[in-house]
């Protein structure tokens, strides 16, 4: 337990000397000895010397992640693509990878071998031993044992894609599959250790949203909550789901065969003084203040943080979208502030590998309710095979 809050005092990327980390945990250099010694055997953390020049002597010693003690795989589904990453254990992109499905996205099986083929495209450049999984993004309803219960965009009702990936897949990767816009929070709490409230709002081929409460994504009774873009809007006289609306089908640069939706805007881009992209920009602009507006007065976020593939397009209508917002909210409740995501088009990837980064640093949580867990997570099958898989068992044994 002790080399795990150690750990976790070194998980948002500093470096910290033993006498650091003693007095935070409030035990002895000697119990911290034995943690460090554990984790630097399993290879997760480096000793860096750290000279000071008023100092005359051995120079002292910190520690930090080792960038190379684990690494993790992320994958995004969506009907133009699979796009997948590659993730080192402080959260820096190593590698990444876009494959075009077809037609295929249509069927779930005959997806299993395309998402597993990107996934091992990238694995063939790391060590094995320090692979510790992957995870899988899916736009739809996804269950907390990681089926597809209902994903419109695709065509796909319950599908077990988490157990038909760990049966196809190396014996030796944690497997866990998710909901995009959760998968794109999980990227964005990663990197923003502070807990506060925040809506995350996922816009890609669809619009996706995670609500955090104080750092904890609120769930739902079935892990199905923050559904935003099946919210029934109305926009310049036209009803209809708000991903419908806000969502990249508005802009058909963005939904060319062959291509991911992150390629398509840049053509969008492109075509930014059109009269055909402004008008489309306009009403995306109306839509999402719109949706945003309903989500605010529901939620009451302090902050909205916006990702995906056309979050690029947001600088373009951002006084549009925030004019309107605050137009729209009720006198007296005071507009959110809007954000772009650290992580932008790839959020959704990044954040389904940094999900199993999350449990190497996850303690338990005894107190916890079923509606609000740190990233709810599918049940993971352990791996003895290798110290990133390890370190994943100490989290579900523990």
């Amino acid at each position: 337990m002790i080399s795990l809050q150690c750990l976790r005092l070194l998980q948002g990327g500093q470096s910290l000397s033993r006498a650091d980390m003693a007095r935070a945990l409030g035990v002895t250099r000697a119990t911290i000895g034995h943690a460090v010694a554990e984790l630097a055997t399993a290879g997760l953390v480096l000793e860096t010397p750290t000279p000071t020049p008023e100092r005359i002597g051995r120079p002292g010693v910190a520690l930090r992640l080792n960038p190379q003690g684990a690494l993790f795989m992320g994958v995004e589904i969506d009907t133009r693509a699979v796009s997948a990453v590659l993730l080192d254990l402080t959260m820096r992109v190593i590698a990444r990878k876009v494959d075009p499905v077809g037609d295929t996205f249509h069927d779930p099986k005959a997806m299993v071998p395309r998402i597993l083929s990107a996934a091992q495209s990238l694995a063939a450049h790391t060590d094995p031993a320090r692979l510790a999984g992957l995870g899988v993004a899916v736009p739809g309803l996804v269950g907390r044992h990681g089926q597809v219960v209902n994903a419109p965009l695709l065509g796909w009702r319950n599908f077990a894609l988490q157990e038909a990936l760990q049966d196809a897949a190396p014996a030796t990767w944690q497997i866990d599959v998710c909901n995009d816009a959760f998968a794109f929070a999980s990227a964005e709490r990663a990197a923003d250790l502070e807990p506060s409230s925040l809506l995350m709002v996922l816009l890609a081929e669809g619009v996706g949203s995670a609500y955090l409460d104080e750092g904890r994504m609120i769930s739902g009774a079935h892990g199905f909550a923050g559904e935003l873009g099946h919210m029934i809007v109305s926009v310049h006289g036209k009803s209809g789901a708000l991903e419908t609306m806000a969502g990249a089908a508005g802009f058909p640069a963005a939904m060319r065969p062959g291509w991911s939706v992150a390629q398509g805007v840049a053509d969008v881009l492109a075509t930014a003084n059109t009269p055909e992209t402004l008008a489309a920009l306009d009403l995306w602009a109306e839509a999402l203040a719109i949706g945003l507006a309903n989500a605010t007065h529901l939620l009451d976020p302090s902050r909205i943080v916006l990702g995906g593939p056309l979050s690029v397009l947001y600088p373009a209508v951002a006084d549009a979208v925030t004019q309107r917002l605050s137009a729209l909210m009720l006198q007296g409740h005071a507009a959110p502030s809007l954000h772009l995501a650290r992580y932008g088009g790839e959020g959704a990837a990044i954040g389904a590998a940094a999900r199993l980064r999350a449990r190497i640093f996850a303690l338990p949580d005894l107190g916890k309710s079923p509606s609000a867990t740190p990233f709810p997570t599918a049940p993971v099958v352990p791996n003895r095979a290798n110290p990133a898989s390890r370190a994943l068992r100490q989290r579900t044994t523990s």
